[in-house]
Order: C-alpha cells, then structure tokens, then sequence
C-alpha cells in the first residue's frame, strides 16, 4: 500500500535531487529514504529515477511527481488545520447572549480573542435568558450568556458577574441632583418605565411600581430609547445600560439587588479549544468590568 509519508519523501528527494539534501530537510538517513523510495517502486512497479544519485526522474518518476506534489500539499494543509483547530486557532464557535451581554461584554471579549486568535470565527446570538438556555440544552451553540434561575442538571453553570441594578434617566432629571442612593420613595409612579428585567426581583416596592406604570417596555433599545427622550426612568442592570453620554445611572438604597449573569455550556460535552480560548476571553472582560456608579 502506497502511504503519503512515501509519497513526501519522494517529493522531498526528487525537488532536492539528492538524497542527502532531502534527508537532511525531512531529519532522516540517506539509507531510510532509499528505502522508502523502493517500497514506493515496488508498489508502483517501476523505477522512479534515472540512476542511484536521484538526479534524474524516469518517465514515470516524472509522472508520479506531477500526481504527488498536489497529494503532499493537501495532507501537509489539513495537517496544519488541525493542528490550529487543536490549539485553538481556527474554527467555528456559536455564542447565544443576553443582549446587554452581546451589545457591552462580548465586543471587548471578541476583540481579545481576535487579537490572539484571528482565525477563530464567531456566530453570535442575541436573545432573551431562556432562549439562551434552549439553544444551550439542544446544543445548537457551543456557549451561553444568560441569568439561570434554578437547578439545572443538564448544564454547566458557573458565575460570570454580578450585575447590580441602577436607576436610569436622563441627564438633567430631578433624582441627579439628590447626593445620596436613590430611595424607593424618590420614584414618581407616573415617571417609572417597567421593563422585563426588573419585574421579576421579588421587591415589593419594585412590585408595586410595576404595576402602576403606565408604560412597560420589553425591548431594551427602545426603553433607553424612551429614557433618553425624557419619558420617564428607569431600573436596569447596569451591564445594559451603555456609557455613552446619554443616560445617568444612579445607585440604588440597597445594594442587595443585582443581576447573577452566568456563562452555560451543556454538561458532560468537551467543548472545542476555540470555544474555551472564547471562554476565557469573555472571563477576563468580566473580570475587568466595573460597574458605574453614577
């Protein structure tokens, strides 16, 4: 059976057209080349060069060198791919994120992978935290960013930040001028905006200004939308608020109430190198990240 290694030699010694400089680029003995070229003839039932010293190839040797040198080239490419794919390089990683996660955390995280890693290619999803969770259990993403509310047995789930909530307004609004955290008794119930993320805390407070508000919003472009254009404010947490110039955010009484953001990937599945070096450059932006405190 002809293998490729038979055919690299004999590549690498006709180009040369010597043994010895093609033993010492492939790191072998003159004598294992001539071996290996006789295998290669016995098997293709001819001989491949003219005389002993490889100087001249036979018609056949002529031949065989057009068929292999496509054949050495292809193998010593995947070779190298998966030498990349193995150490992280290249490859495909699916992310599926909470938009405040993919719009504030992810483009710094990627921009560290790329730095490192600029083969390595991402496919990412913004959508809401159960949504997230679906796409992890049915794996049809390699990793999430998500809140996990529960026990989850079919996912592996680790603590990425805690993201604590603050009041959201615009510049110039009546609670910038207070010199202390925002208290519930601060918040005009005809000025709140309810939104997704602070309907579920459990604060009876929050609660109750909920369901007074005469707008909720579930999308969080366009409830900054609204706050910058002075229709009220807002609680969010502080991750999904940009810190662009537009909004304020302001600390509330009690720093008791904030976000657990966690990263999910399916339990007992090995994740591909590109998808941890993924991981451990969204781990290091969250490491870094600072929530604002005004």
């Amino acid at each position: 059976m002809v293998k490729v290694e038979h055919l690299r030699v004999f590549v690498a010694v006709a180009e040369a057209g010597e043994l010895q400089q093609a033993a010492a680029h492939l790191g072998r003995t003159p004598a294992a080349l001539s071996m290996t070229l006789k295998q290669l003839e016995d098997e293709l039932g001819g001989s491949l060069f003219e005389n002993e010293r490889k100087g001249r190839l036979t018609p056949l040797g002529q031949f065989a060198l057009e068929q292999s040198r496509p054949v050495v080239s292809l193998c010593a490419n995947a070779v190298s791919e998966m030498k990349h794919f193995a150490m992280g390089r290249s490859g495909l990683v699916q992310v599926a994120a909470v938009p405040s996660a993919a719009a504030l955390l992810l483009p710094k995280a990627l921009r560290r992978l790329r730095t490192l890693r600029p083969d390595v290619r991402v496919q990412l999803r913004d959508i809401d935290s159960s949504a997230v969770i679906k796409a992890v259990l049915e794996e049809s993403v390699d990793v999430g960013i998500a809140t996990v509310v529960g026990n989850q047995p079919d996912l592996s789930v680790s603590t990425l930040l805690l993201d604590p909530f603050v009041w959201v307004c615009p510049p110039g609004h009546p609670l910038t001028k207070l010199r202390r955290n925002v208290r519930w008794e601060d918040i005009e119930p005809d000025d709140f905006i309810a939104n997704g993320l602070c309907a579920g805390l459990g604060v009876p407070q929050l609660d109750a200004l909920v369901q007074r508000a005469n707008l909720m919003l579930l999308s969080t472009t366009s409830l900054l939308g609204f706050v910058r254009a002075a229709m009220g404010v807002t609680l969010l947490p502080a991750l999904a608020v940009p810190n662009d110039g537009t909004l304020v955010t302001l600390p509330c009484q009690s720093k008791r109430y904030v976000r657990r953001l966690n990263l999910i990937t399916r339990a007992g599945v090995t994740l591909a190198p590109a998808a941890i070096a993924l991981i451990d450059a969204v781990k290091a932006e969250a490491g870094a990240w600072v929530a604002p405190t005004r």
